[in-house]
C-alpha cells in the first residue's frame, strides 16, 4: 500500500491589532515681522526701478515662531528702504540712501559743468547737449536743461534727437503744449524718431483736456518704429477713446 501523505496543519492566524503610538509635533522656525518706520520719506530716482518715486524707511526683526506664531525675539530691529511704486526692498537706511544720492547727485553736478564747459568749446555738439539735457533731467534740474537747450540752439536744432529730449523736459514739468512743439519739431526732421510719437502720445492723453484721438494716432506711430511699449500704450489709448 501507497503511504499516505497528509500536509501539516498550519495554526490558525491571530491577527493582533496594533494600538496606535500617539505623539505630538512641534512646528517651529523662524519668520521677519515688518513694521514701519518713522523717519520721513525721500522723494527721489529708486535704484531699482529708475523712476521718480517716494522711498519711506521700513524695520523688520526676526522672530523664533511655535506653530508659525511668533514667540521669542532674534536679534534686534533692522531698517531697509522700500519703493512704493515698484515695491523694491533696498539694503540700506533711508539716512545711508539719502548720503549715497546726495554723493552721486554731486558727481552728477561736476560732470554737468564739465560737460556745459565742452558745449562752450563745440557749441554745435549735438550729442554733447543731449547728454547734458539728460543728466540735468535726472536730477531734476529742468530748469538748467531749458537753459541748456537755448544757450546752445546750433547743437538743438541740428539734432531731433535733442528735440526730442527737450520735449520730454517739457513733458515733466507738465509744460504739455511746449512739449508737443518739440516732438512735432523733432518729428518734421525724423517721422520714423518713435520716442518722439511715444511722448507725443503721452503729452496728448495727459493734457488737460485730453485729446485721445490724437494721442491714439500718435502711439500707433510709435508702435510702427518699433518703439518699446507703445504696443500697450495703444491699446490703453483705444480703450479709453472707446469708453468716452
Amino acid at each position: 500500500m501507497r503511504p499516505r501523505w497528509s500536509l501539516p496543519r498550519l495554526a490558525p492566524r491571530v491577527s493582533r491589532r496594533v494600538s496606535p503610538r500617539r505623539g505630538f509635533i512641534l512646528l517651529f522656525g523662524t519668520r521677519n515681522l515688518m513694521g514701519k518706520d518713522s523717519q520721513p520719506p525721500l522723494e527721489a530716482i529708486c535704484p531699482r526701478c529708475n523712476q521718480s518715486s517716494t522711498l519711506i524707511s521700513r524695520t523688520y526683526r526676526p522672530w523664533f515662531t511655535i506653530f508659525f506664531l511668533p514667540v521669542i525675539p532674534m536679534g534686534g530691529v533692522k531698517r531697509f528702504t522700500q519703493c512704493t511704486r515698484c515695491g523694491g526692498q533696498i539694503p540700506f537706511t533711508l539716512d545711508e540712501l539719502r548720503n549715497r544720492l546726495g554723493r552721486a547727485q554731486q558727481q552728477q553736478s561736476q560732470q554737468a559743468i564739465g560737460l556745459y564747459n565742452s558745449l562752450r568749446s563745440s557749441p554745435a555738439n549735438s550729442i554733447t547737449l543731449n547728454e547734458l539735457m539728460l543728466m540735468y533731467a535726472s536730477m531734476k534740474e529742468y530748469d538748467q536743461a531749458v537753459s541748456a537747450a537755448r544757450d546752445f540752439p546750433e547743437a538743438l536744432n541740428n539734432s531731433e534727437q535733442c528735440m526730442s529730449t527737450l520735449g520730454r523736459v517739457f513733458l515733466a514739468m507738465d509744460r504739455h503744449a511746449e512739449a508737443i512743439q518739440w516732438f512735432d519739431a523733432a518729428l518734421a526732421r525724423n517721422s520714423m524718431l518713435g520716442e518722439a510719437h511715444y511722448h507725443k502720445a503721452i503729452a496728448l492723453m495727459t493734457m488737460t483736456p485730453p485729446q485721445l484721438d490724437k494721442a491714439v494716432l500718435a502711439a500707433r506711430a510709435a508702435r510702427n518704429a518699433a518703439y518699446p511699449n507703445a504696443d500697450a500704450l495703444v491699446r490703453e489709448l483705444e480703450t479709453r477713446a472707446r469708453a468716452g
